[in-house]
């Protein structure tokens, strides 16, 4: 048997990311002195959800006292969330958070999602370091906001009003 085509590639990409996270990992631990988890590391340099939904169902705006900002759009369709996005001006923390939330959140039922706690969050990422952890509270505050905004105008979508693009 032979190899299938793209596996090479796939794995020589999968060596080359556990690599440059391991080159991240050392350069912060040495720069900053914080350790990150490999997760950590992973959901900040290749988000897999950042981004925006022009016509979200879900909206929500947050900004920390430390200055973080973070917007999350969530599509709906039956009471399920069937696509989360999030743009955020954030720190390391903040946009690994953010990313393990909408990957948390996709594909839930609108009322699961609700069960997202910022403890779930800091686990899938393996940790968060020290004084932290409030980037993860951050993100679940903002998957809360964007469930309330989804459940305040589903029966008067027409209502609804979406965000304006930011610069």
């Amino acid at each position: 048997m032979g190899k299938i085509v793209g596996c090479n590639k796939m794995e020589d990409s999968l060596k080359a990311t556990a690599a440059n996270i391991a080159k991240v990992k050392a350069y912060l631990k040495q720069e900053e002195g914080i350790d990150y988890s490999d997760d950590v590391i992973r959901n900040w340099i290749e988000p897999s959800h950042r981004g925006r939904i022009e016509t979200p169902q879900g909206y929500s705006d947050v900004t920390r006292s430390c200055g973080d900002g973070l917007e999350l759009f969530l599509r709906i369709n039956q009471d399920r969330i069937i696509e989360a996005r999030f743009a955020s001006s954030g720190c390391i923390c903040t946009i690994a958070a953010s990313n393990m939330t909408a990957v948390l959140a996709e594909g839930r039922e609108l009322y699961d999602a609700f069960d997202i706690e910022a403890q779930t969050v800091m686990d899938a990422l393996g940790g968060l370091p020290p004084g932290e952890d409030h980037c993860a509270e951050l993100a679940c505050t903002a998957l809360r906001e964007a469930l309330r905004h989804y459940l305040s105008f589903k029966n008067e979508p027409w209502k609804r009003t979406y965000p304006k693009p930011k610069p």
